[in-house]
């Protein structure tokens, strides 16, 4: 393994950005914004809510969702189920678990907030997904844990599955988080999803933050038929592909920019460098690939997703939300 670590000068831009309509509106200045806060755990609920309400200073309108999956999920019964469990539970149950939420945050943050509450029932993951969608939120914040490997191997939990599948991107509060961060750590591949996690987050830094460009690749890297990333680094090398990238996301922000290149297995090479660097919250893409791909070069940002180690901004490219 070999690291090599440059501090890029926010001034550096002799490249040319993109126009900044490629990228999503998130965290810039005086740009509202829908926001999907999902509650599924109590333990979670409070770090949620006070970095959705340093959010919602920052232009989020936050609309809160309140999930309880009161029972696994049956094949062939869908909406049938939960249909059938909302008659028996009745108005009175939901009003009532919409009124904690509110005391929660009323306690939480000193005052009352203006945010709409619902409380649903309904398996977390999916319910998640499809009632943001149906918001058409920008942004979903929920809470995520640390999973040993013994948790980790036993499947998929609410975090990944919400974050492997949601088209918008996903912030992940751990019960520790109090305040926004100001050193994130991006891993790139210099990819479309990637560059668009580096852009989230040079927003969400600014002013006078730090972002850390981290790419780790294999010895002999594997290069996939349509893989943007490994070709602009095979075509023009990896220290020509930072610094583009880094000039791209320091135009027109206060940030700092530091850049690290790992060689190895891509995962265990990226939690190596979080150990090191010790962010306040890793980005990262949630491009998706063919079942081949998957086997071959593994899911990266699902196995730090289910480290649940540090708060997480997962982000898929900005042409599929």
């Amino acid at each position: 393994m070999t690291t090599d670590t440059q501090i890029v000068p926010g001034a550096a831009t002799e490249f040319h950005a993109p126009e900044r309509g490629r990228f999503r509106h998130l965290f810039v200045p005086n740009v509202a914004y829908k926001l999907f806060l999902a509650i599924e755990n109590d333990d979670n609920a409070p770090a949620a809510i006070r970095v959705t309400d340093a959010l919602a200073r920052r232009g989020a309108l936050p609309t809160v969702l309140r999930t309880i999956d009161l029972m696994p999920a049956v094949a062939g019964t869908g909406d049938s189920m939960i249909a059938y469990t909302e008659a028996v539970l009745g108005e009175e149950f939901y009003r009532t678990q919409e009124g904690i939420i509110v005391s929660t945050m009323r306690d939480l943050l000193g005052a009352a907030r203006p945010w709409p509450v619902r409380a649903v029932v309904g398996e977390a993951a999916s319910t998640i997904a499809s009632e943001a969608e149906a918001a058409n939120a920008e942004l979903l914040v929920i809470g995520i844990h640390h999973h040993g490997r013994f948790s980790q191997a036993l499947g998929e939990n609410t975090a990944t599955r919400v974050m492997s599948h949601a088209r918008i991107p996903v912030i992940g509060v751990r019960h520790d988080t109090k305040k926004l961060p100001r050193r994130i750590m991006v891993a790139t591949d210099f990819g479309d999803a990637s560059v668009e996690a580096a852009h989230l987050a040079a927003n969400l830094a600014d002013p006078d933050g730090t972002v850390i460009l981290v790419h780790a690749t294999l010895p002999t890297p594997i290069v996939v038929e349509g893989d943007e990333g490994a070709a602009l680094v095979q075509g023009v090398g990896i220290e020509h592909a930072f610094l583009n990238l880094s000039a791209q996301i320091s135009k027109g922000r206060k940030i700092h920019v530091e850049t690290i290149t790992r060689i190895g297995d891509a995962a265990t090479e990226l939690l190596a460098a979080a150990e090191q660097i010790a962010p306040d919250m890793i980005a990262t893409a949630s491009q998706r690939h063919g079942f081949l791909d998957r086997l071959i070069l593994g899911s990266v940002s699902r196995r730090i997703v289910r480290e649940g180690r540090w708060p997480m901004l997962v982000a898929p490219p900005a042409h599929t939300a």
